[in-house]
């Protein structure tokens, strides 16, 4: 049973990693709109997609590192998942510069933002709070 808790968390995280490339490799060959048009239709539906992906991959990572934290300056600490993915969003963003199918925006950047930062939350209520207490 212990084995399984400390390698489901990677599992899935990594799984749902190889989602989110096929995703990214899809976007930046332009053929986003086969297959995911239906965004159009919601309101702010693309920026609601970016919040529940980078959030998604937000929150698997930093439970698989078990809501491991580095320190940022002085007292304050940041999960290192967190870190890891908006490092990872900021430099996926920029790189749409660089591609004409895609268009660099920092709404898109924000609506990531605002998904890792929702997914730390979470993270820290299910389990960084718990550790932090037995400290």
């Amino acid at each position: 049973m212990m084995r399984l808790r400390q390698w489901l968390p990677w599992a899935i995280f990594v799984g749902f990693a190889v989602f989110l490339s096929f995703v990214i490799r899809i976007a930046n060959t332009g053929q986003g709109g086969r297959y995911w048009s239906f965004l159009d239709r919601i309101p702010y539906g693309d920026k609601l997609g970016h919040m529940l992906l980078m959030g998604t991959l937000c929150f698997l990572l930093n439970m698989a590192l078990r809501c491991r934290t580095v320190p940022l300056g002085g007292e304050v600490r940041i999960f290192l998942g967190t870190l890891l993915v908006a490092l990872f969003v900021l430099g996926e963003e920029i790189s749409q510069i660089f591609l004409p199918s895609r268009t660099f925006d920092f709404v898109d950047l924000l609506a990531d933002a605002i998904g890792i930062a929702l997914a730390s939350w979470l993270a820290w209520m299910l389990f960084g709070k718990r550790r932090d207490a037995a400290v």
